[in-house]
């Protein structure tokens, strides 16, 4: 994540926020969607179907987002079935479900993985509501 990103994100973690910066989360929120929606599409053009990941708290930044195609994912799924990690596992099992069926230019899937958890997140860029309404967290 750019510096800029980090900067705007640590302004909206206000606790008593006027309607004028929830407005302004709502937007940068949307806008940061729209910018990962890109990339999403962008490693799909060139890698083929898959997920993009993000560990927030990587060691090394470069390490922090990476594409896993869906042939990855089924290696990373069998790894987390040998080390007997069903919620990993379990995570995987559906992104590799969504990662061969939707379309890259109308959604796009992401696993956040933190040291407590995985999350699978499926965007889909033309919702109604906008912003984290397209947003279905697994």
């Amino acid at each position: 994540m750019t510096n800029r990103r980090k900067e705007l994100l640590s302004k909206l973690n206000l606790s008593n926020p006027t309607e004028q910066e929830k407005i302004l989360a709502q937007l940068t929120v949307e806008r940061i969607c729209a910018d990962m929606c890109d990339f999403f599409e962008r490693f799909y053009a060139q890698e083929g179907p898959g997920a993009m990941v993000y560990v927030p708290k990587a060691e090394k930044e470069e390490n922090s987002m990476f594409y896993l195609t869906v042939s990855h994912m089924i290696n990373a799924l069998d790894d987390f079935k040998r080390q007997e990690m069903e919620g990993p596992a379990e995570v995987m099992q559906k992104a590799i479900a969504r990662g061969e069926s939707l379309d890259p230019t109308k959604e796009a899937l992401f696993i956040i993985q933190d040291e407590k958890q995985m999350s699978l997140v499926h965007y889909k860029r033309e919702q109604p509501t906008g912003g984290l309404g397209g947003m279905i967290i697994t």
